[in-house]
């Protein structure tokens, strides 16, 4: 209860900071949204006691475009505001960024050597569902309620209103809880977070999106075997391909006066908040955990991953095959064991790499460990009873003589 009464009188010092842009139009507030043309007021708060009588429905627009600090910010109310008297819709759009599922794993999902060398940083939400790409062209919505009201349909349905009364779009919900247009073209996923008392929803919603980028960074390897919740593949589309012009800030004003219009008497208009720890005490500790190794990594499920490692002549001099078949299983992000798949005729290697595998047990699992591993064997002890080509052969470190 301390903390809730410290975060309501941070977002009252933060409405009474937006006092003088109330009336304005929204291309002036925030810099995120600095393109859109429609004229929304933003809500007036004088006194912090304001907020216990706050209207019930409820519009924040993040000031922030950082998913991790956007990710807090959505983590922080669900943790800590009571949604009995009020329901509240949270819109908010990301730089560029892949967002996966609490439940997926991030190299099935994620091209990660591709992100790596773009700079597109990745994250791991609370919610379930499938792996998405965010930038500037897509709007994300979340919707706050308690557990007993909430309806995803509900909110969907009210998408699909809002954009076939502003902007003539026709768009249905599907069975699965995504938005679709021209038959089968995905414009939005959903996900969902549900607690004891509480529940958000969450959507995006592909405005004018960079779907070459969309395909690039999602383009993980879907060799590897995990009971991870893995992505549905869909055809997306952009809402622009069917209304050339439109925007995202126009997307929002559109959505956001949807939703308050069904309670249009006690709407108090849009507010902005900030997504930091002076508004939302103790956000920076949840941004902390979100951009941590061990929240990206530690939360995959366990999955088994099987390549071709290449051996040096020495190891197996009769055999005609110059790879051998290595299969790692990972859980949480770490090595759990290494083995060969067929180690028929192979003891004496079978049991190097067991004793490699030993090495990396609880090592961190990416992209290098078969690097590691071929390279294990490249310099194994075992190829001393074997001439080593001279280009195998490390190079010796120098030694100083001492006088």
């Amino acid at each position: 209860m301390a903390l809730r009464k410290l975060a309501s009188d941070a977002l009252a010092r933060g409405m009474l900071a937006s006092e003088a842009l109330v009336g304005k139009e929204l291309s002036s507030i925030p810099k995120a949204w600095a393109s859109t043309s429609a004229a929304v007021k933003v809500k007036n708060t004088k006194k912090t006691e304001d907020l216990k009588d706050a209207p019930k429905r409820t519009v924040f627009i993040s000031q922030s475009s950082d998913v991790f600090s956007n990710l807090a910010l959505e983590d922080w109310l669900y943790k800590n505001w009571s949604f009995e008297r009020r329901n509240v819709l949270l819109l908010w759009r990301n730089s560029p960024c892949v967002v996966i599922g609490r439940h997926q794993n991030p190299q099935v999902e994620a091209n990660l050597s591709y992100l790596e060398s773009a700079g597109v940083p990745l994250a791991r939400r609370g919610s379930g569902g499938g792996a998405v790409y965010h930038d500037h062209g897509n709007l994300n919505c979340t919707f706050f309620t308690t557990r007993d009201r909430y309806d995803r349909h509900t909110n969907l349905e009210m998408i699909c209103r809002a954009l076939h009364l502003d902007f003539g779009i026709q768009a249905h919900p599907n069975s699965r809880d995504d938005i679709i247009l021209d038959h089968d073209h995905k414009v939005s996923g959903s996900a969902a977070k549900l607690g004891r008392n509480t529940a958000y929803h969450h959507c995006t919603l592909l405005v004018n999106t960079d779907r070459h980028q969309l395909k690039l960074t999602l383009n993980g390897d879907k060799s590897i075997k995990s009971k991870a919740t893995a992505s549905t593949p869909a055809h997306v589309m952009n809402l622009s391909e069917m209304k050339p012009g439109i925007t995202v800030e126009q997307v929002l004003t559109s959505v956001g006066r949807a939703f308050l219009g069904h309670d249009q008497h006690l709407a108090n208009g849009f507010t902005l908040v900030n997504p930091t720890d002076e508004w939302f005490p103790g956000l920076g500790e949840l941004e902390a955990v979100l951009r941590s190794s061990r929240w990206l990594e530690g939360q995959t499920p366990r999955c088994t991953v099987t390549r071709c490692v290449p051996i040096p002549q020495g190891l197996l001099p009769h055999a005609s095959n110059t790879s051998l078949a290595v299969t790692v299983q990972a859980y949480h992000g770490l090595v759990e064991e290494v083995r060969m798949e067929d180690d028929s005729g192979k003891e004496g290697v079978a049991e190097l790499v067991q004793d490699i595998g030993a090495g990396l047990r609880g090592a961190p699992f990416t992209s290098d460990t078969f690097n590691i591993i071929a390279g294990r064997l490249r310099f194994s002890p075992a190829l001393t009873h074997f001439p080593i080509p001279a280009s195998a052969r490390p190079i010796p470190t120098p030694t100083r003589s001492v006088i």
